[in-house]
């Protein structure tokens, strides 16, 4: 079952690869753009950053996953968008490790642009916090309309794309991002769900390799139902997923919604560990520095405070 769904996801990637061509020949051309690859080819625009020995961060624009290589295995903190994507990622992960043996996946939470390429890590553990399967469940039955969603993205990066004059940021902007969403709709096409978790922790749980060891922490409702802060002691590296963003922005639509109580918690976790926090990492794999985490933790205590 595990080999026909690889077979499956591949040939989604090649069919990516096809629909990225189509995408780029309907480009119009700019002057203001020069670049000094094919834009034709879709590995160009992802970049992989250097953490330390072990870690990794890919990301092709908010598209992102981490990879930490323990003497155990790999473990990938998020899955990205897609299966056709994330198999890319993958590809170039075990080219640097020189290994295959993924053994985690671990969602900070739920949303599909985090659980898209989970099906693409099938020998490994999928680890979530509980609530996340609820989530991923509404996803699955109401796919209807999450197809038009996304098509109705593609659109409108596509109308940025054929603008008569854009610059370089911004073409990349709307160029990575449809390239995103039209992963992501191809696997609705061709019936590819998201993965649900296997293996889930309700409060905190805490997962040991032989040379580092993971120490997870549901955070509460946020940004999410199922969001988590992920620490790697031996790393001194904190994952923040979406909780927030440069500045210390916390990420939420309806301050209605945040669990204030456990959010107050959270932000107790958090101060425990800041003295001993080198690396912090965001969802879509930006680095975030000290003065955001400290922002942040103001900001969500002003917001529960309320």
């Amino acid at each position: 079952m595990k080999i026909l769904l690889m077979r499956k996801i591949n040939m989604i990637l090649l069919l990516n690869s096809f629909l990225y061509l189509q995408i780029f020949a309907g480009c119009h051309y700019h002057e203001s753009i020069l670049w000094n690859e094919t834009i034709s080819n879709i590995d160009s625009f992802i970049e992989v950053r250097n953490i330390n020995a072990k870690t990794i961060i890919v990301t092709f624009g908010a598209d992102a996953i981490t990879a930490i290589n323990t003497n155990n295995g790999i473990v990938v903190i998020d899955a990205g968008i897609s299966s056709g994507l994330t198999l890319k990622y993958r590809h170039i992960i075990e080219k640097k490790f020189q290994k295959n043996n993924f053994i985690y996946v671990i969602n900070t939470h739920g949303h599909p642009d985090h659980v898209g390429g989970n099906n693409v890590f099938p020998n490994a553990t999928i680890l979530g916090q509980i609530n996340s399967i609820n989530e991923i469940s509404e996803h699955n039955l109401n796919l209807s309309n999450v197809k038009i969603s996304m098509e109705n993205l593609i659109t409108e990066y596509d109308s940025i794309l054929g603008a008569a004059y854009i610059n370089a940021e911004d073409y990349h902007h709307a160029f990575t991002q449809k390239t995103r969403y039209q992963s992501a709709l191809n696997d609705i096409l061709n019936d590819i769900p998201l993965k649900i978790p296997n293996s889930t922790f309700s409060d905190s749980m805490d997962v040991f390799f032989d040379d580092i060891s993971l120490n997870l922490f549901y955070f509460g409702r946020c940004h999410s139902k199922s969001d988590i802060l992920i620490y790697a002691p031996e790393l001194k590296i904190l994952f923040t997923g979406d909780l927030f963003s440069e500045y210390g922005r916390p990420s939420y639509n309806n301050p209605l919604f945040i669990d204030k109580e456990l959010c107050k918690r959270g932000v107790s976790w958090i101060k425990q560990r800041m003295g001993a926090v080198d690396v912090i990492i965001g969802g879509h794999g930006q680095i975030l520095s000290e003065d955001d985490l400290n922002l942040f933790v103001s900001n969500i205590l002003s917001l529960c405070n309320q």
